[in-house]
C-alpha cells in the first residue's frame, strides 16, 4: 500500500515593508530661539560686562572701557558672516541640493519634484527676506516700521555749514542710507533685523538639511552594484555637505546669541523672532497640516 505523500505547505512572502518617511524636526524644536534670546537677553542684564557695553557711547566715540569682542560691530563674524548670512544660507541650501539623498539617490520620476519644491521654499524665504530687509517698494519693512513709530535719521558727524552738497539727515529714510550720510537712526523701533535673518536662516537650513539627508529612503530607487557603487561615490559629498550646512546652522545660532546680549532691546529682538518664527511656520510647518499647500510647496524629503 502505497504511504501517502506528505503534506505540502505553501509559504507566502510578504512584501518589505515601505521605507519610513524622512524625520522632520518638530514645532517645539523652534523654542530654541525664544530660549537662546532669553538667556542673552539675561546676560545682558545680570553681567556688568555687557551693561557697561551696552551703556556706553556710541559707535563714533571711542570708549575706555574694554569691550567683548562681539559686542563690536567689526568683528569678523558679523562682518563676513552676518552682514552676508543669506549668502551663506544660499551656498548651504545649494550644496544640500546637490548632495542630499533626497535629491541624488532617489528616483528619477521623484528628482524633478522635489528639486523644484526646494527651490520654491527658498525663493519664498528669500522674498520674506528682501522684503523685510533690503526692498519693499522703497525703504524695507524694517525701516519704515521704524520711520511711522517715530524714528528719524540724525546727523553724528559734523558737516560744513556752507556745503551745498550737504544732506539733511531728516530726509532720509533707509538706515543705509543714514549711516553712509554720517547720520544715525533715533527715536523709532527698530525691528532686529540681525534676530530676523539669523532665526530664518538656521532654521531653512536645518529643516533642510534634517529632511533631505533622510529623504533617500522614501522613493529610493537604486539597488545593487550600481547603487552600491554610486552610493560609494556620493558619501563624501553627502557628508561633506552636511557638515557645511551644520556649520553654518551652529555659527548662526552663536551669532544669534551674541545679538541677544549685545545688541537691540528685548521688544526689538522679540519682534525680529516673530516675524522670522512666521515665515519658517508658513513655510515649514504648515504645509504637514494643509495638504494642499503641501501640494505646491512640499516638505524637504519627501
Amino acid at each position: 500500500m502505497p504511504s501517502p505523500d506528505p503534506p505540502t505547505t505553501t509559504t507566502t512572502t510578504s512584501p518589505p515593508p515601505p521605507p519610513p518617511r524622512p524625520f522632520h524636526p518638530p514645532t517645539t524644536a523652534l523654542l530654541i530661539y525664544p530660549i537662546t534670546l532669553l538667556i542673552g537677553s539675561l546676560f545682558s542684564v545680570l553681567s556688568p560686562t555687557a551693561q557697561g557695553t551696552r551703556s556706553g557711547p556710541p559707535d563714533s566715540i571711542a570708549s575706555p572701557r574694554p569691550v567683548n569682542y562681539f559686542a563690536r560691530k567689526d568683528n569678523i563674524f558679523n562682518i563676513y558672516f552676518v552682514k552676508i548670512g543669506w549668502l551663506w544660507t544660499t551656498l548651504a541650501l545649494a550644496i544640500l541640493i546637490l548632495s542630499q539623498p533626497a535629491y541624488t539617490a532617489t528616483r528619477s520620476t521623484l528628482r524633478p519634484r522635489r528639486s523644484a519644491q526646494a527651490l520654491l521654499r527658498y525663493a519664498l524665504a528669500t522674498s520674506v527676506w528682501y522684503l523685510t530687509t533690503q526692498w519693499f517698494f522703497g525703504p524695507p519693512v524694517i525701516d519704515r516700521s521704524f520711520v511711522l513709530t517715530g524714528g528719524h535719521c540724525e546727523r553724528v558727524v559734523p558737516q560744513a555749514e556752507a556745503d551745498p552738497a550737504a544732506v539733511d539727515a531728516k530726509t532720509l529714510f533707509t538706515a543705509v542710507a543714514c549711516k553712509s550720510a554720517g547720520g544715525a537712526w533715533t527715536g523709532g523701533h527698530d525691528v532686529s533685523g540681525h534676530v530676523f535673518l539669523l532665526v530664518l536662516a538656521t532654521s531653512a537650513v536645518v529643516f533642510e538639511l534634517v529632511g533631505a539627508a533622510q529623504g533617500y529612503g522614501y522613493g529610493y530607487g537604486l539597488g545593487g552594484e550600481s547603487g552600491e557603487r554610486e552610493g560609494a561615490e556620493l558619501l563624501g559629498l553627502r557628508v561633506w555637505g552636511a557638515r557645511f550646512a551644520w556649520a553654518v546652522a551652529g555659527l548662526g545660532w552663536w551669532m544669534l546669541l551674541m545679538t541677544a546680549i549685545w545688541f537691540h532691546t528685548w521688544f526689538e529682538k522679540l519682534t525680529g523672532l516673530l516675524i522670522a518664527l512666521g515665515t519658517v511656520y508658513t513655510i515649514y510647518i504648515l504645509p504637514r497640516k494643509v495638504i494642499p499647500w503641501r501640494n505646491v510647496v512640499g516638505l524637504p524629503g519627501v
